[in-house]
């Protein structure tokens, strides 16, 4: 399963090719399964409703803390490649 956009996905389920709105729901709904909590599903499916509604766009994405002075994690960098 692999969603592609907005209400588009594709989906390979036992030899059976879906796509579209159908395969979208049905990662949609595989995905709210596997929250434990039921009050974590309802407010999971409350941000997606809310987020798909309001075409927002949040961070997907989280990698660790940003260092305090950018330039010195360039100079950091440069550094290394210099040790090669």
């Amino acid at each position: 399963m692999a969603v592609i956009g907005r209400a588009a996905a594709v989906a390979n389920i036992f030899g059976i090719h879906v796509s579209g709105l159908l395969a979208w729901l049905m990662w949609l709904f595989i995905h709210l399964i596997y929250i434990v909590e039921f009050k974590s599903r309802i407010s999971v499916f409350v941000q997606w409703g809310f987020e798909y509604l309001t075409f927002s766009r949040g961070a997907r994405l989280i990698t660790g803390e940003a260092p305090a002075d950018p330039t010195a994690q360039a100079s950091t960098m440069s550094n290394r490649s210099d040790t090669k």
